[in-house]
Order: C-alpha cells, then sequence, then structure tokens
C-alpha cells in the first residue's frame, strides 16, 4: 500500500495573521507561480495606466464642426435682411 505523501504542499493557506482568509503558499510550485504572475500582471497594468495605452487609451479626439445653423460659409441664407430702399441700387441694375 503506498505511503501518503507528507510532502504536500497545498496552492492555497490560511493567513497567519490570525484572519480566516487564504493567501497563495509559495511552498508549492503552483503557488509561486501565481504570485509571480500576479506581480507580472500588476506590473504591466501599472505600465499601460502609466503610459495611457491599452485599456486605458482616452478616446480619439473628433475634429470639432460648428452646427449647421451656425456656419459661417452661408451666413447671408439666415441673417440676410431686406433692403430698406424699395428701388434697386444702381449697381444692382445690370
Amino acid at each position: 500500500m503506498p505511503q501518503p505523501d507528507d510532502d504536500y504542499e497545498p496552492v492555497f493557506k490560511k493567513s497567519n495573521w490570525g484572519t480566516s482568509r487564504y493567501t497563495y503558499n509559495p511552498a508549492n510550485p503552483v503557488g509561486m507561480a501565481l504570485i509571480i504572475l500576479s506581480l507580472v500582471f500588476a506590473g504591466v497594468m501599472m505600465f499601460l495606466m502609466e503610459e495611457r495605452k491599452g485599456p486605458f487609451e482616452p478616446p480619439e479626439q473628433t475634429p470639432w464642426s460648428p452646427p449647421v445653423e451656425e456656419n459661417p460659409t452661408f451666413s447671408w441664407e439666415r441673417s440676410a435682411t431686406p433692403s430698406a430702399s424699395p428701388t434697386p441700387s444702381p449697381s444692382s441694375t445690370r
């Protein structure tokens, strides 16, 4: 009959600080890999936040364009006032 493995270390172990939380166990190879992966992930996220890349990139700014009512190119259509004199001016009789 095989002997139980006395060197077995769980991936998670209870915290030594008296709480009921579990922590990664660095004595287990999987626990050590999880610790390293967590640190690498946190480091990459901090770098991306600092450089404003990836999911932290600000949205692309679209060029501003005025509304159609405020378009200065065709301002005479909206703000044109009728002439006060009932007779046409000499320059427009051609």
